[in-house]
């Protein structure tokens, strides 16, 4: 990425996204590589913008590990997932500069908006998004692969996890997992196809200093929000995963 031909106000609003989407991040688990892959997408190709964010996806989710470890022992019932996650982040990474990511958008588009019906029709389908075991595993390689493919897996992620029950800083604690491990296959299989350049290197960890920066400040917000507003901004993010999504297929 050539920055000298990028006009500054693009810059300017790629990096208040980078921002934005770690301080949403730290207050839920959820939202870096979400809005920060499409704003880069905008200066450059997506292979690029998928690249440069594995290392701050990676500081970030260790961040929130580290601030909600005391959840640790809920890991033990998504081994399956996490799993099949990895084999599936290193499958997508590959995929990569090969598969029009199109296709993908489309198959997340489906796959949330059968769970904001399933939702919001009284949790029917609860045992398909909270499956265990086989089905699981399915789910997580589901994930892992559009991770790897198009650096944005939380329209599967997030849905898996949820609960309306569940503490805010638990559920950030599980996606935040989730992310890492998918992030450890992306960039795995990234140095070993040599996706990255010194440069995309260079940028990408430039990118980790305001991501650490407000993922750490949306930590520090996440204990002041209670659980029932927790889950009106997930379903007002999940609505919003939606639409950009059915946006970007049509």
């Amino acid at each position: 990425m050539d920055l000298s031909v990028i006009g500054p106000w693009l810059v300017v609003a790629v990096l208040v996204t980078i921002s934005l989407g770690a301080l949403f991040k730290g207050m839920t688990g959820l939202g870096l590589p979400l809005f920060a892959v499409p704003a880069i997408a905008m200066i450059t190709s997506v292979e690029e913008a998928v690249v440069l964010m594995i290392i701050p996806a990676l500081g970030s989710n260790l961040w929130l590990i580290a601030s909600h470890r005391r959840f640790a022992s809920l890991l033990r019932e998504h081994v399956a997932f996490l799993v099949a996650g990895f084999i599936g982040g290193i499958i997508g990474t590959f995929l990569l500069i090969v598969v029009d990511d199109r296709w993908l958008k489309l198959i997340l588009a489906a796959w949330l908006a059968l769970y904001l019906l399933q939702y919001f029709l009284g949790d029917l389908l609860a045992p398909l998004f909270r499956a265990r075991g086989a089905v699981a595993a399915l789910v997580g390689l589901t994930g892992g692969t559009i991770q790897g493919a198009t650096g944005v897996s939380a329209h599967i992620v997030a849905p898996y996890f949820h609960d309306p029950k569940i503490k805010p800083e638990a559920y950030a604690f599980l996606v935040a997992s989730t992310f890492l491990v998918f992030s450890v296959a992306q960039l795995s299989t990234a140095a070993s196809t040599q996706l990255f350049t010194p440069s995309r290197l260079a940028l990408s960890v430039a990118a980790l200093i305001p991501t650490l920066l407000f993922t750490r400040i949306g930590i520090s917000m996440a204990g002041v929000i209670s659980t029932v507003v927790f889950n009106r901004i997930l379903l007002i993010t999940f609505l919003g995963m939606e639409i950009k999504l059915l946006a970007d297929v049509l």
